[in-house]
């Protein structure tokens, strides 16, 4: 699986030419995964460059209270991103739920060059795939409450999905979205909500670099894609929504969401399982912004059922996200944020069905 994963994502999704310098880069527990992309780019007639980062190392640092040295970039690392026709990276860290046992000042600075990474790579047009495989580990898996083997074995079939064809649906739904102003989104389960959609730009994530995101600077692929949407208009939400898919935030699975909107605002809130940290976190947020629904997504993937930060992105499931959505081009500014996931619902715009009982349409 490993071999036609790397196959699936070099010539796919990042489309790796002959002569082409591909860089590789992956954490401890991801490096089984990441070898065969080597052998395969070389296959490809590219020219593989293979970079690891040690998780225990990593660890190390930060339990040292040398965070801010691994949010440092050299001028070697920068010469070799700028100087890569194709990137794959294996993110991580895998073992990430053990930053809970480090204080705060341990951890500071510690992703510093995250920002500067992606403008870099935007500018110099990287063809760029961020492999999910990179935070698994079975201590990350025990914090979802999930099967570790079960998990990665999802991850890869999501992974082999042609992205050409979560290109075509995305881009039939995203051109709906673009041209509509109303949705509303019902559910057997309670489920009566309606809202404007924003004018920001649609946002498909299907798995594919190509040409046009070059353009726009959307130069990162997530690996498994599988997802469409755009910003809402945050004064418009009316109504009442209920979330019946499994969400996982870093604190833990989260279960049973329930929000309730009146004039673009959130009045109500409840969750069956989970959902302390996330009251706690909205208790200690500043009040302008945490109230508002921000984002609405739906998900173009055919082979996830239950992947971790990935669940919107099965087909047909609608993402609804509360809070912060600058980062998605939107005007709502807030430390706050949380989604939740409708599967089986219906959902139309101005009218007209995009999503019948969880199908697309």
């Amino acid at each position: 699986m490993a071999t036609s994963l790397a196959r699936n994502v070099l010539s796919k999704s990042l489309r790796v030419r002959k002569g082409e310098d591909v860089v590789i880069e992956a954490w401890s527990e991801s490096l089984p995964w990441a070898k065969p992309f080597v052998v395969e780019a070389r296959k490809m007639g590219a020219n593989p460059m293979l970079l690891y980062e040690d998780e225990e190392s990593f660890w190390a640092a930060l339990a040292a209270g040398n965070g801010k040295s691994t949010g440092r970039v050299g001028q070697h690392e920068w010469a070799t991103l700028a100087n890569s026709a194709a990137y794959v990276f294996f993110f991580g860290p895998s073992e990430w739920p053990r930053a809970d046992d480090l204080p705060a000042k341990n951890r500071a600075g510690v992703a510093a060059y995250n920002r500067e990474w992606y403008q870099r790579s935007a500018k110099v047009k990287v063809r760029g795939a961020r492999m999910y495989l990179g935070r698994t580990s079975q201590l990350s898996a025990d914090r979802w409450k999930l099967d570790l083997d079960a998990w990665r074995d999802e991850l890869v079939r999501a992974s082999l999905v042609p992205p050409a064809d979560m290109n075509r649906m995305g881009k039939r739904i995203g051109t709906r979205m673009q041209k509509g102003k109303r949705v509303t989104v019902s559910h057997p389960n309670g489920t009566d909500l309606s809202f404007r959609l924003a004018r920001t730009p649609v946002q498909l994530d299907d798995g594919l670099v190509d040409d046009a995101d070059l353009k726009l600077g959307q130069n990162m692929a997530a690996i498994p894609g599988g997802v469409v949407g755009i910003c809402v208009d945050p004064a418009s939400p009316n109504g009442t929504v209920t979330g019946n898919h499994v969400t996982y935030p870093d604190s833990g699975p989260v279960r049973g969401t329930h929000w309730e909107f009146s004039d673009g605002h959130l009045t109500e809130q409840s969750y069956e399982a989970g959902g302390e940290p996330i009251l706690k976190a909205y208790a200690k947020a500043p009040k302008n912004g945490r109230d508002r629904l921000g984002y609405f997504s739906i998900g173009l993937n055919p082979e996830i059922t239950n992947l971790p930060q990935m669940e919107d992105q099965e087909l047909g499931a609608v993402l609804l996200q509360l809070g912060n959505n600058t980062f998605r081009g939107g005007t709502v500014k807030s430390p706050f944020g949380v989604w939740m996931v409708v599967k089986g619902a219906t959902v139309s715009i101005d009218g007209k069905p995009v999503v019948q009982d969880g199908r697309v349409v």
